[in-house]
């Protein structure tokens, strides 16, 4: 006859024995969901991602409501003109992340194609590209004095800034801009090797090299540093004289690659080319989750955001909507963009 202590004793442990699979079981499950929760906030707060995956869905939203969006000269034809806009909004990421802005890049598009068309017979094509490149990084060591040296709040600056550039081509072209062919321009902005658009080759070549500027290089860190305090990065010694300059010439270089693309694709400059692309170009930025504020934001968010944009574009005219529907459209998402970036500072 076995003595009932030992069997009081020994329940415990087998009710142990059983209890142990159920608590780890349980302790799996909610690790489990507390990783898919964090995996879930990551993917919500990471508004580059987030870009992409509404460039998606508006790219199915666009097949279905007309076919010959998914047909590959259609699409091609996309590739192509959102490569003259994504150019122009990967220079003005270099600024936005600093904390700036340049509302100038209109003013430097149609500085480049001007200069270059003007120069292009006296000076050869490989000279013209040379001096209008050089013109825009004038402007932009222009700009990035202005906010520095002088203090002048960004948007003040290149806005004047602008407006200036719009006389100076005035007196300089008396008012006739003039046409012009370069071989090369003509052939990135319209031949394409193996269906793809060259384009949009040299717009992923610029945003690789932009890409590491910004992400891969101490000037990133510094542009970053710049963007989220400049008090700060000023006493941890962050070079913020040569980070402004920098981003600002960058700004304005690569306004100035998209119009001259731009000259070879019409074969003629304009004094208002580059109207388009003021604010198309901080609404690339904003939409592929840079933050206006700045000291946030990814590059190839930005890409995205000019493709968004590109096949908003095309799909609000394959609706007929007007030229001033459109513009209220994108004024309206620009301000909503905006509102989300003003609670964010705020908490």
């Amino acid at each position: 006859m076995s003595d009932p202590r030992t069997r009081t004793h020994t329940a415990p442990a087998d009710e142990t024995a059983v209890d142990a699979p159920l608590e780890t079981r349980a302790t799996s499950i909610a690790v489990h969901n507390s990783t898919l929760r964090s995996t879930g906030r990551a993917v919500l707060n990471n508004r580059a991602l987030l870009s992409f995956v509404a460039l998606a869905g508006l790219w199915l939203v666009a097949v279905l409501v007309s076919p010959s969006f998914g047909s590959p000269a259609t699409t091609q034809y996309l590739l192509q003109t959102a490569a003259f806009l994504g150019i122009v909004a990967l220079g003005q990421t270099l600024v936005i992340i600093t904390g700036g802005i340049d509302l100038s890049v209109s003013g430097v598009v149609a500085v480049a194609a001007v200069v270059c068309a003007q120069t292009a017979e006296t000076a050869g094509p490989a000279g013209a590209i040379v001096a209008a490149l050089l013109a825009c990084a004038v402007v932009g060591l222009f700009n990035g004095a202005g906010v520095f040296f002088l203090g002048i709040p960004p948007i003040v600056m290149t806005l004047a800034s602008g407006t200036i550039l719009t006389g100076v081509l005035l007196i300089y072209t008396n008012g006739s801009p003039r046409s012009a062919n370069v071989p090369l321009l003509k052939a990135l902005a319209n031949d394409s090797a193996f269906g793809v658009p060259l384009a949009l080759v040299l717009w992923l070549t610029i945003a690789c090299i932009a890409w590491w500027l910004l992400h891969g290089s101490g000037m990133g860190r510094y542009a970053f540093a710049s963007g989220s305090s400049k008090s700060a990065s000023r006493a941890a010694g962050v070079p913020l004289q040569a980070t402004t300059l920098t981003m600002y010439i960058g700004c304005s270089l690569l306004a100035g690659v998209s119009g001259l693309v731009l000259l070879g694709f019409t074969g003629t400059s304009s004094l208002t080319m580059g109207n388009p692309y003021q604010l198309l170009s901080i609404a690339a930025v904003v939409l592929g989750g840079t933050s206006i504020l700045g000291g946030r934001g990814h590059l190839l968010g930005t890409v995205s955001g000019a493709m968004l944009l590109t096949l908003l574009t095309a799909l609000l005219g394959t609706w007929d909507v007007s030229e001033a529907g459109r513009r209220v459209a994108l004024g309206a998402l620009i301000l909503i963009l905006l509102l989300s970036y003003s609670r964010e500072s705020k908490r």
